[in-house]
């Protein structure tokens, strides 16, 4: 269930007027037109001026993208730099391509576990990215979710129709994570999802969106990729070529894992331009409670 939560419009353009500037200085002096993609993390624009189309994205990483860029995993950074009040601005070549479909994951499966596997140990991105508290997973898990935790608090009293629900499936997920064997953190994207993919006609894929980086456990990912895209037939092949052994301990850290994830793409980011609908949340929570009762993704896994 990926959608996208309503959003302030104007106060995704505040450095529009500045981003106009930057291109003119770097690129073309004509003005240029912009448009708003769909999201609402970042500030983030589409950029044209005549022949010319880029993707900016403001306020990143400019280096965390520079280093993904180098294994060809993201579009091509055609400029960085920085604005007058200090928000980094990246420009991007602008791709023609797609979303992937339910056919395209099972189509380019190979490519799919590679993209991911090379992003989890490219080594300049371990030295990039900063260090965790610990490399345990079950140090890191139960960190991001005293962060789930801390945000739930702010909205439960809005939606008591589901807040005892929530509180208790937080307290079985905090159980489970306690009970974490093993380390190993690899550059997780930890936002792996539909919308964050690009795939072009010839099957390229592009991994977009890297606010989200750190030092993970790597069922993370991989547990969101297999739960929405992959039938159990399919994903012993794929933890093949990411290389992981498909052993009951990493199965339950996937699925904790994804629970986890469930809940916390269903409460606003920090930072963002995320707002809170309690009228839609416990349609949100469909995933939540298909993955916390062992089943598959309600979707289905065929287009």
């Amino acid at each position: 269930m990926q959608k996208t939560m309503k959003v302030t419009m104007q106060n995704r353009q505040k450095h529009q007027q500045e981003t106009q500037a930057f291109l003119q200085k770097h690129f073309s002096n004509q003005p240029w037109e912009f448009s708003l993609p769909r999201g609402t993390g970042n500030e983030t624009y589409f950029a044209s001026s005549g022949e010319q189309t880029f993707f900016i994205k403001l306020g990143v990483q400019v280096a965390k993208y520079q280093s993904v860029a180098s294994i060809e995993l993201i579009p091509q950074i055609l400029e960085a730099g920085t604005l007058d009040d200090g928000t980094s601005i990246l420009v991007q070549a602008y791709i023609t391509g797609r979303n992937p479909s339910r056919k395209d994951y099972r189509t380019y499966l190979d490519h799919f576990a590679k993209a991911i596997h090379k992003l989890h140990h490219h080594p300049e991105l371990l030295q990039l990215l900063p260090k965790a508290l610990s490399d345990n997973y079950s140090v890191v898990g139960l960190e991001a979710l005293i962060n789930i935790q801390q945000r739930w608090e702010r909205y439960r009293a809005q939606i008591p129709n589901v807040a005892d629900f929530v509180n208790q499936s937080l307290n079985h997920l905090e159980q489970q994570v306690h009970e974490f064997q093993g380390t190993g953190l690899v550059a997780s994207h930890n936002d792996i999802c539909n919308a964050n993919w690009l795939i072009t006609n010839d099957g390229q894929l592009y991994l977009i969106d890297l606010e989200a980086m750190s030092m993970e456990d790597p069922a993370f990912d991989i547990g969101a990729t297999l739960w929405w895209y992959y039938p159990p037939e399919l994903r012993q092949r794929f933890l093949m070529i990411v290389g992981h052994a498909n052993d009951k301990e990493f199965e339950k850290r996937m699925q904790v894992r994804m629970a986890m994830h469930c809940l916390n793409i269903a409460l606003p980011r920090e930072k963002s331009f995320d707002k809170f609908d309690p009228a839609s949340f416990a349609e949100w929570l469909t995933d939540f409670r298909a993955i916390l009762a062992g089943e598959d993704n309600p979707q289905g896994y065929e287009d």
